[in-house]
């Protein structure tokens, strides 16, 4: 994985049947496969979730995620490795990522 030069921010949503508020977060890291981030809110491995972020000038909603590994970190920050799960979108990420790291 490549570390970004910067933090995206990041909405994170939750199945409704979870019942759980939406929360923001920052990617620190970013794959057309998966992606690393840091939040306020816990996170369960095997859990669902819905990203939503810009990246390149992009706007991508409702990304389809999976908690794969989560952990407190010392300041009390959750992280969370998370595994993208729907294809088409994995392929859009995939293009956009190629175009911003040919930009830089």
């Amino acid at each position: 994985m490549r570390r970004a030069a910067t933090f995206i921010p990041v909405l994170l949503r939750f199945p409704p049947q979870a019942a759980r508020q939406e929360s923001w977060g920052r990617l620190l890291e970013l794959t057309s496969g998966g992606a690393e981030l840091v939040t306020a809110v816990r996170l369960l491995r095997g859990e669902g979730v819905f990203l939503s972020f810009e990246l390149g000038g992009e706007r991508f909603d409702d990304v389809r995620a999976r908690v794969e590994h989560a952990e407190t970190d010392q300041d009390g920050h959750r992280l969370a490795v998370l595994r993208l799960t729907d294809a088409v979108q994995r392929r859009r990420l995939a293009k956009v990522l190629l175009d911003v790291i040919s930009r830089s």
